[in-house]
C-alpha cells in the first residue's frame, strides 16, 4: 500500500467519527424539537405542565442545542470543553451544575440524580428508586419513576447542550456515565478562582 493511504485512510476514519457524532447530536436536537414543538400544539397533556416548564426555563439552552449540534461536524472536539462541561455535585451547596450551570431539579427529580449519583457507576433499578421516593403512606405508580428520569434526563441535555448523562441499562435500570462525571470540593473552586486571577 503506497504511504499516501495510509494518512488518507486515517483522515476518512476520523472523518467517520466526526460525522457520526455530528448525526446523534442532530438527532437528540430534532427529538428536543419535535418534542417542544407538540407540546406547544397541546400533544401529551398528561406531561405537558413539567415538560413545559423544563421548556420554559432553559429556552436558551435549546437554542444552544441545535446550534451546537450544526457547529460539531465544522470543528474537532475540544477536551476543555467536555471537561467544562461534565456533570458536577458541589456538596457545599448540595447542587447540581453542568459547567456553570445550576439544574433546576425538582426535589422528586434531585432525589433520583442522588440515587444515581452515589450509585454510579452502577444502576438502579425503577423499583429500588419507587421505594425510596415513596415510604410509608406515600403512593405512587411506578411509571411516575420513568417520567422522573424522563424529565431528568431532558434537564441534563438542555444544560449541557445535548449530552445524554445517563444510560439505560435493560433489565437494571438507570446509570449515570462515569466519564461525563466529576466530583468538585470547594478546593477546586479556590484554584480555579485564582487561576483566573494569574491569568487576567
Amino acid at each position: 500500500m503506497p504511504i499516501g493511504n495510509d494518512s488518507l485512510a486515517k483522515l476518512l476514519r476520523d472523518a467517520e467519527a466526526r460525522l457520526l457524532e455530528s448525526r446523534r447530536s442532530v438527532d437528540d436536537a430534532l427529538e428536543l424539537v419535535r418534542h417542544a414543538s407538540g407540546l406547544a400544539q397541546g400533544e401529551g397533556e398528561d406531561q405537558a405542565p413539567a415538560l413545559q416548564a423544563v421548556l420554559d426555563s432553559h429556552r436558551d439552552e435549546l437554542v444552544g442545542l441545535v446550534l451546537s449540534a450544526l457547529e460539531k461536524g465544522g470543528r474537532p472536539r475540544d477536551g476543555r470543553n467536555d471537561y467544562l462541561n461534565s456533570l458536577v455535585y458541589r456538596e457545599e451547596d448540595n447542587q447540581y451544575r453542568v459547567g456553570r450551570r445550576q439544574v433546576g431539579l425538582t426535589e422528586s427529580e434531585k432525589h433520583v440524580l442522588d440515587l444515581l449519583w452515589q450509585a454510579m457507576p452502577q444502576p438502579v433499578s425503577r423499583s429500588n428508586i419507587h421505594r425510596a421516593l415513596y415510604t410509608g403512606s406515600e403512593q405512587a405508580t411506578i411509571g411516575t419513576i420513568d417520567v422522573f428520569v424522563s424529565n431528568l434526563r431532558q434537564k441534563l441535555k438542555l444544560a449541557s447542550g445535548g449530552r445524554d448523562f445517563i444510560q439505560s441499562i435493560r433489565g437494571q435500570g438507570w446509570a449515570l456515565k462515569p466519564e461525563l462525571c466529576r466530583h468538585r470540593s470547594r478546593g477546586d473552586e479556590q484554584l480555579n478562582a485564582e487561576a483566573g486571577r494569574h491569568r487576567a
